[in-house]
């Protein structure tokens, strides 16, 4: 509350009638004893009684007078205030206006103004002016003394306006607002000039002091109320944000008070329950959520029992629960429960959410039947037949039932896959996993392992059963023909067989034996079943060069390979002719590997291309590092095997290295066997011919193995021609060797060609080829080979390759 002026702001009222008083009763005491009582003398101690009546008097007229001002300003407030008291009645501003014109009256004054001190600056709240066409005095920018002062001053002071900045102010009437806020607020009224005027006494100014409360009760108000509506209005957006959100999600939300009725349901619990939001409030829950066990149909509680966890979800129910809806459909779902309580524990109720997993559970059997098997053909895939190897050889070890295990192979697929597409290719495995799945026993498990590769395992059969079974299978697919648009093709099968039985060691094991014995039925001519046996050594042998189809891969990402050298040097006077290349191999200890350990099982199973790169790639860049270092660059010799050649990709991505690899091309000599050059003529000479356009120069490698007509080598771009060692390393001893040396070095000449011996072991055999008039040769004689890395370019020849 405002602190009101007591005696000591309101002694000079005191004083000055006392004064008064004592001084007219005086007086008439001197007037009564000398004119009345007709007394000349006046002694002083008569004084005494009349001075005592005067003050007493006095002090009753000050305190009559100190009254009446005050009734007169309660009674002038609450005349102002009378139609404010209700908040609604009149707005801030034109009750704020009223007082402030009725306070500026009271205290005989031109201009009285609100302000507010906050951290930004000074805000005037209200102003009121005598004359409004006069220039203000009380603004904010000359406030902040008067504010700072006005901070101060609990009652009503009078401050001359020198002291507060504001020389246009004779006297300035100024109080703090009571307030319980964090911004000061100030009230203050000013007189123009500087005439001399008695400031208003303090119970005058008291009426600014009451001003300024009921201004602070209706500020405080004010705030209170903007906070009110800001929480209100907050309290709304959460609300409809709330019901937005409820509305919008996909989960059905329900909640229910202490006795189990539906107070709210969202828009989604009532599809879900088909049933309308307005039917589902008020009913008893277990009468709209009737949940059962999707296995035994047993009725669930959808609440738990007692107060429950803060929140409790359904685990068994997930997958097994679904729920009844009214329309007697079932629907799988998931329950969340949490319980509601107040700040002190006490239970309000429960929030149930509700969720369709139909969909969830649709695609996890999806992702579970896809991940087991195949796509294209419905069979099950690779690792689940794995899986089902693994436990019939459990089986086998643990009751000695016998099974069979067979690896199919169709024999034309890459044919009518290359020729007609893949939709063709498709098609073709459709029809084939059809027509196996239809003649498969209940007991037998038939798989897709991998493009035109079947699995099929037979159970509880031994091995000669099994073996008739396969050969009926590849009978079956024998007699099928597959029609593609106009074409018909006749299909055939290789299949390998191999028993599972409680000797078998692994599930990898198997499958390896079983395809070495399919791919050996492929090469013994096709549509053949091969039944793998430990005692078949050609089977073991090639058991061996499967285990290389993973290990080559890995031993390229490994960096095991590594390339060598050896030279064609003349066999008189002369520069070699070139480095070529050799492949070498080390094992996981640093061992070196015989080629002849890894090329055959490269080239049967389809690995030279990848072996073929690899040399390409680290010969060249080889090149390029010798370039970098500004050194003379050797004429390398690189070998290309017959499946590289016969490929689709590999001449463009040979022809494209050369060409970015910036090396010269007359540095580049390829070397290509007899038998790769004559099995398709027309493809390796284009390949030559677009190399050639390049600089490329090229040597035709192991020439008289395959005892070819020598007329093909008018139509190929050869620059050298090699004479295969089988002829080269007997022709000090056979005179027939020694002939066909003689023949193809003197046909070499004739089409302009450089002959080659290879396989110069000894002095002897060079000495014969000297004879001959063969000017390079090739073999440990001359030189061994050496690891590419220590060739450097100063020891490698600068001729031409």
């Amino acid at each position: 509350m405002q602190k009101h002026p007591d005696w000591r702001d309101t002694w000079p009222i005191y004083l000055r009638y006392t004064a008064l008083a004592v001084a007219i009763v005086a007086v008439l005491a001197v007037v009564q004893v000398r004119f009345v009582y007709a007394v000349e003398g006046f002694p002083p101690q008569l004084f005494v009684i009349p001075s005592a009546v005067g003050l007493l008097f006095g002090i009753m007229l000050a305190r009559i007078r100190v009254l009446a001002s005050h009734t007169h300003v309660l009674r002038a407030f609450a005349a102002v205030t009378a139609g404010t008291r209700e908040p609604e009645a009149e707005d801030d501003a034109r009750a704020f206006h009223r007082l402030l014109e009725a306070a500026a009256g009271e205290l005989d004054s031109d201009e009285i103004a609100l302000f507010r001190q906050g951290d930004t600056g000074i805000e005037r709240l209200a102003h009121w002016a005598r004359d409004p066409q006069r220039p203000a005095c009380l603004i904010e920018e000359r406030a902040t003394a008067l504010c700072t002062r006005g901070v101060e001053e609990p009652v009503p002071r009078s401050v001359p306006g020198q002291e507060l900045e504001l020389p246009a102010a004779g006297r300035v009437d100024l109080v703090r607002v009571p307030i319980d806020l964090p911004e000061p607020v100030v009230l203050a009224a000013c007189r123009r000039g500087h005439r001399t005027r008695r400031p208003p006494d303090p119970v005058v100014r008291g009426f600014l002091g009451l001003c300024a409360e009921w201004l602070g009760m209706r500020l405080e108000r004010r705030h209170q109320q903007a906070i009110i509506e800001e929480q209100r209005a907050r309290h709304a957006r959460e609300q409809r944000r709330a019901q937005t959100t409820l509305a919008s999600i996909g989960d059905g939300v329900l909640t229910v008070d202490t006795t189990g009725r539906i107070d709210y349901a969202n828009p989604m619990a009532a599809r879900l329950l088909h049933q309308p939001v307005e039917e589902l409030t008020e009913q008893p829950l277990e009468r709209v959520l009737q949940l059962e066990d999707e296995n035994t149909g047993r009725p669930l509680d959808p609440l738990p029992p007692g107060a429950g966890p803060p929140a409790s979800e359904r685990g068994a129910g997930a997958d097994e629960q679904v729920l009844r809806r009214s329309d007697g459909t079932r629907l799988p779902v998931q329950l969340t429960v949490t319980p509601v309580q107040d700040t002190d524990g006490t239970a309000r109720g429960h929030v149930i959410v509700l969720r369709d997993v139909s969909e969830v559970r649709d695609a996890l059997q999806h992702m579970a039947y896809y991940s087991s098997h195949d796509d294209l053909t419905g069979l099950i895939n690779r690792r689940r037949f794995e899986r089902l190897i693994e436990d019939a050889l459990h089986g086998a070890r643990r009751d000695g039932r016998p099974h069979v295990l067979c690896y199919l192979d169709l024999d034309q697929f890459k044919l009518i896959n290359d020729t007609r597409g893949h939709q063709a290719g498709d098609e073709m495995l459709r029809q084939i996993a059809g027509m196996l799945r239809s003649i498969m026993r209940p007991q037998d498990h038939l798989a897709r392992l991998g493009g035109d590769e079947f699995g099929i395992l037979m159970q509880d059969c031994d091995i000669e059963q099994g073996s008739q079974m396969a050969v009926g299978i590849a009978s079956e697919i024998a007699g099928m023909r597959f029609f593609w648009e106009d074409n018909v093709f006749a299909l055939s099968a290789s299949l390998g067989v191999v028993p599972v039985d409680g000797e078998s060691e692994s599930t990898q094991q198997l499958l390896r034996h079983a395809d070495t014995a399919c791919y050996a039925a492929k090469d013994s001519g096709r549509n053949q079943v091969r039944v793998y046996t430990p005692q078949d050594v050609d089977l073991a042998d090639r058991a061996g060069e499967m285990h290389w189809v993973s290990r080559i891969p890995q031993a390229i990402e490994r960096g095991e390979f590594e390339l060598w050298a050896q030279p064609v040097l003349a066999l008189g006077d002369g520069p070699p002719a070139y480095q070529e290349l050799l492949l070498r191999l080390r094992d996981e200890h640093g061992n070196p590997v015989p080629p002849g350990t890894f090329i055959p099982a490269a080239e049967r199973y389809d690995l030279m291309c990848q072996l073929d790169r690899w040399v390409v790639e680290t010969a060249l860049e080889w090149m390029q590092d010798c370039q970098a270092r500004g050194a003379e660059l050797p004429v390398i010799g690189i070998n290309i095997s017959g499946t590289a050649l016969n490929s689709e990709a590999f001449p463009e991505f040979l022809l494209e290295r050369v060409r970015s690899a910036g090396i010269p091309g007359h540095r580049l000599c390829f070397e290509i066997t007899e038998t790769a050059a004559v099995g398709n003529l027309t493809r390796t000479a284009r390949f030559m011919q677009e190399l050639r356009g390049e600089g490329c120069l090229f040597a035709l490698d192991d020439f008289g193995s395959g005892l070819s007509s020598f007329a093909y080598l008018k139509n190929l771009p050869v620059d050298f021609l090699k004479v295969d060692g089988s002829f080269v390393k007997d022709i000090e001893h056979d005179p027939i060797d020694l002939a066909m040396v003689r023949a193809i070095h003197d046909i070499s000449g004739i089409v302009g060609l450089t002959t080659i011996a290879e396989h110069v072991e000894n002095e002897h055999i060079g000495n014969h080829l000297r004879a001959l008039g063969i000017p390079y040769g090739q073999g440990y004689g001359l030189a061994m080979p050496a690891p590419l890395a220590a060739c450097t370019p100063t020891q490698a020849p600068a001729s031409v390759e």
